[in-house]
């Protein structure tokens, strides 16, 4: 039996139910796995696997403590495999965190420190800190004179290797700080996620080491003989301890009659250190779980992967009275959010064909749960990333979900075994009409032409335009119009909009009864008052999206206009984002006599706005725009992403959802960070909610 399928197993086997002999093999796997995630940086299975599987076996070496001869889980960090580094000793050890999943782990955890610090009134409250853990690489830098002298990184908790001019690569270590006495500070190191997918990207055109987690690529990126590669990786560090915290050469008398851990991070941010950038102070239990909840969609914000959050006592003072165990304080703990990244097999490819002609291949998995979904798909994007990939049907994959997309295959598990697999190649027929496929020159594109009479790209089509995106027909969705082509109900898009006269077929269906098709007719019926943009939108003109929709729509006073199209390529190209190629599918499209005929049909059932409007041309024309999270304005009432998204698309400006060289300028908060930096590097105009207010009143 391979480790993939053994992990597999223990991973699915009930705790009870393990043998003396399973826990042996149970042992062998982790420190299998161990080498491969610590020493090799080639793990393959998910962090949150292994994680499981060690759980698992600090359990069942508790139950069996009297017929094991060791303790694996004891082990690991004593079995790393030896480096060419230089071993230095920590003065503090470096040890890990004990973790919690759930709300009543976190008020367990409050429970047990008041305990140890023998509180017998519950009303009593602590007050904890809550910043990131980010789950990476721990460094210890080691400053004297003022100056930066020396990086450890930590082994068995007690020493580990120098890799000082590894780290003095990296950009946001201070080289000088503004304090002459030993300090010494542990950071995590990390990779940003932006500079993990260009490194992977550049890998497999290269046929390189493709990583499969930026964890992994920032470890082998700060062990590396290569300083220079060091140094191109791009990484990160966050200062979150200080290893001589209670040493006499540490300024206590700083923060005298403040002994808290919150003022010695603060400290250190004083001293040009960079800091977690989500920190808070928190009274009792009750706000860090409040604050845990409300701190999801904050995980968007940042270009690297976070997991973890950490909770500490925020005194110091107590931290000796809450005690440590032998692997972790006592007095903190990490909270981890569901898996992101996992494991699992493909078990078939399918050739999709999309609404845009392209085929792209999506691949159908075993199933597997993240973030509380069951996951059995994923697209393989196209047939250029299938080859760099090196992809097969029956290989094993890391699989991410990230923000609630389409999950992503980032890496393949490569097997001595995996000859046999099957090879993924682009269809020579388009799997819908059978039409021959073709590919775009010098493009990795492969499309099906038959863009009137592909049954694929029309159920595609019809279900982009009902959507909200287009037409907002609530209540309407993909199987709805999947169904209704089946049962012959509807044909075209036309059709849609005369679904009223259509009810006695439609009651006739499963699961149809009489209020929800007048649900479905009533929301069909209020989308026939549009406007044009949405009009032009649902149109799918090929390669025009909501931002030329709404360039376009100013060509148009009524419908006639439509009907009646005679601009020219030349015209086309005086207008703003719109190129050669662009106008042709434009000029192509209105010309075209199914697609006239389309329109006809189509006014006589629809009342458009054609938003003639005198609005003014000024400073914000065509701009796009980005926003950070969290927004407090008048009377510190709450405004919403999204109000600030219909605010500016109301306005006909392009929202876009990260900062690039080609935005206009940013909307920010006075606490934003990752966004706000990266605008200020790029000299980006920055605006808070107010300002932007005001510009538009202009």
């Amino acid at each position: 039996m391979d480790f993939l399928t053994l992990s597999n197993n223990f991973l699915l086997k009930d705790i009870d139910s393990f043998t003396l002999d399973d826990v042996k093999s149970l042992q062998k796997l982790i420190k299998y796995h161990s080498d491969l995630y610590y020493n090799k940086q080639n793990p393959i299975i998910s962090d949150k696997q292994y994680d499981d599987l060690f759980k698992k076996l600090e359990i069942l070496e508790q139950k069996y403590k009297n017929k094991l001869d060791f303790f694996q889980t004891r082990e690991v960090w004593a079995e790393l495999k030896e480096s060419s580094f230089k071993k230095v000793k920590h003065n503090r050890p470096m040890i890990s965190l004990d973790n919690t999943y759930n709300e009543e782990d976190l008020k367990d955890f409050d429970i047990r420190v008041k305990k140890n610090l023998e509180l017998k009134d519950d009303n009593i409250n602590i007050e904890y800190t809550l910043e990131l853990k980010f789950d990476w690489l721990w460094i210890e830098l080691i400053y004297e004179n003022w100056e930066y002298k020396q990086a450890i990184t930590r082994w068995n908790w007690i020493e580990w290797e120098d890799v000082t001019e590894n780290i003095r690569q990296i950009e946001n270590i201070p080289k000088l700080i503004s304090y002459k006495d030993r300090l010494e500070v542990r950071w995590e190191v990390i990779m940003p996620i932006s500079v993990f997918e260009n490194l992977n990207k550049q890998a497999r055109k290269t046929w390189d080491k493709v990583f499969s987690n930026p964890r992994n690529a920032a470890s082998w990126s700060v062990r590396t003989k290569d300083i220079f590669l060091t140094k191109q990786r791009k990484l990160k560090f966050f200062a979150y301890d200080l290893g001589n915290i209670s040493s006499p050469s540490v300024p206590l008398l700083l923060w005298e009659g403040n002994n808290k851990y919150h003022f010695i991070i603060k400290w250190l941010e004083k001293l040009w250190f960079e800091i977690s950038p989500y920190f808070h102070i928190c009274k009792n239990i009750d706000e860090i779980i409040s604050f845990i909840n409300n701190f999801w969609d904050k995980r968007k914000e940042f270009d690297f992967e976070i997991d973890w959050l950490v909770i500490k006592v925020d005194n110091i003072d107590l931290w000796d009275k809450i005690w440590w165990t032998q692997h972790h304080p006592k007095f903190a703990i990490a909270y981890k959010f569901p898996a992101e990244i996992l494991t699992t097999k493909i078990l078939s490819v399918e050739h999709h064909v999309w609404r845009t002609w392209t085929i792209t291949p999506v691949a159908n998995l075993e199933p597997i749960n993240i973030w509380w979904a069951i996951i059995r798909r994923a697209t393989l994007h196209n047939y250029d990333e299938v080859m760099q990939l090196d992809v097969r049907i029956w290989d094993t994959v890391f699989i991410k979900r990230a923000w609630e997309v389409i999950p992503k295959i980032i890496s393949v598990v490569k097997q001595d075994w995996r000859e046999d697999f099957k090879a993924i190649f682009p269809p020579k027929f388009c799997p819908s009409c059978e039409t021959l496929v073709k590919k775009d020159e010098n493009k990795v594109r492969y499309y099906c032409p038959n863009s009137l009479w592909c049954p694929a790209q029309h159920y595609e089509k019809l279900a982009f335009a009902v959507s909200k995106h287009a037409f907002n027909i609530d209540g309407l969705w993909e199987k709805q119009i999947e169904l209704f082509l089946k049962e012959g109900i509807i044909h075209w898009l036309v059709d849609i909009f005369d679904l009223e006269n259509k009810k006695e077929e439609l009651l006739e269906l499963e699961w149809f009864k009489e209020k929800s098709v007048d649900n479905i007719i009533n929301a069909v019926n209020k989308a026939k008052n549009t406007n044009i943009v949405s009009f032009l939108i649902a149109l799918q003109i090929p390669w025009i999206g909501s931002k030329t929709s709404k360039i376009l729509s100013w060509l148009f006073k009524n419908k006639q206009d439509l009907l009646d199209f005679h601009y020219s390529i030349a015209d086309l190209e005086k207008i703003n984002d719109i190129w050669p190629e662009l106008a042709k599918n434009i000029i192509d499209f209105f010309t075209n006599d199914a697609n006239k005929r389309l329109l006809k049909d189509l006014f006589e059932k629809l009342n458009i706005d054609f938003l003639i409007t005198s609005r003014k041309s000024w400073v914000l024309d065509w701009k796009k725009i980005c926003i950070t999270w969290g927004f407090i304005w008048k009377d510190w009432k709450k405004i919403s992403r999204d109000d600030i998204i219909k605010i500016i698309e109301e306005n006909w400006w392009e929202f876009v959802s990260s900062v690039s060289k080609n935005l206009d300028f940013l909307i920010a908060w006075e606490k934003a960070w990752s966004k706000l930096k990266r605008a200020n590097d790029l000299w980006i105009m920055v605006v808070n909610f107010t300002e932007f207010l005001n510009m538009i009143k202009k």
